[in-house]
């Protein structure tokens, strides 16, 4: 069965106490998210998301989105995230003959998802609860979920044409602290490090680039997601000092990663409650 090799995903919530924007995130994995308050756009290729409280959305894996997290005083913002491997998306829509996929993955909103569904992605989303089914079993209520969202409107575009920087992406995010070369890249490649660099050099993209911003999309997603210290997510994602690490955040978000959490103190307050992110952390 195809669905026994993939990996159990790990939901996790996301809470900001201030409004914040970042620019060109891309996942790795598509995410099921539910806003629970506040607001959330999300633009990418011109079109725009909107989802308020309560809501559902379906957000696509490898294209650079534009993502806002609204709070609504005096409530922070929060949401609940499931990112779920593509291909449980390719089963479940090949069995619904009614489902034909768009040529492009763009965000979409699930709309009047059902009270059944709405149980069952809480149900996913916990981890202690979600873990302990065995795999394939997972994988089937996955699968039904993904029909929910596909029944809903939300079906996840096709993947378009892979692109080598996707592929390294991948590679980065599995260990984000590695000390990662462009040597390295290129043996697991099978090609030259002057191929690697032309190839992604036609992609507008370089090796160090690609590199950095893996690693600092994984840092916000820790950010969002846990409590952990700043100096303990920069060794995460293979900065032993945090002054160069949040420098680094700096020239990427444009704001400091103590900046993310915003109201730091009701942040940490409540994120005990916090579960993981897992392996598939994703920023939304």
């Amino acid at each position: 069965m195809k669905h026994e090799a993939q990996p159990i995903p790990a939901g996790a919530v996301i809470r900001q106490g201030g409004r914040t924007c970042f620019h060109r995130l891309t996942n790795t994995t598509p995410v099921l998210i539910h806003v629970r308050s506040g607001n959330k756009v999300v633009v990418t290729r011109d079109t725009h998301l909107f989802l308020t409280a309560g809501e559902y959305g379906l957000l696509p894996d490898h294209q650079p989105m534009t993502m806002e997290n609204i709070p609504r005083a005096p409530l922070n913002y929060e949401a609940r995230v499931l990112p779920v491997p593509r291909p449980l998306f390719e089963e479940a829509y090949a069995r619904l003959a009614l489902i034909t996929p768009p040529r492009t993955a763009l965000p979409i909103k699930a709309l009047e998802l059902p009270a059944e569904a709405a149980g069952l992605f809480d149900f996913c989303c916990s981890s202690e609860e979600f873990a302990k089914l065995p795999s394939p079993v997972a994988a089937v209520r996955l699968i039904e979920l993904i029909t929910w969202f596909a029944l809903s409107g939300a079906v996840l575009g096709t993947p378009g044409h892979p692109l080598l920087q996707n592929r390294l992406r991948q590679m980065i995010e599995a260990e984000p602290a590695h000390n990662w070369t462009l040597g390295h890249a290129a043996r697991s490649f099978n090609m030259s490090e002057a191929t690697l660099r032309r190839k992604l050099a036609a992609e507008n993209t370089s090796f160090t680039e690609t590199l950095s911003d893996t690693r600092m999309t994984r840092a916000l997603a820790l950010l969002q997601t846990t409590t952990l210290p700043i100096a303990h997510v920069a060794q995460e994602v293979g900065y032993d000092s945090p002054s160069q690490f949040s420098a680094r955040f700096k020239e990427r978000f444009g704001i400091n990663p103590r900046e993310v959490r915003g109201d730091l103190g009701t942040f940490e307050r409540i994120g005990t409650e916090v579960e993981h992110i897992g392996g598939d952390g994703v920023p939304a």
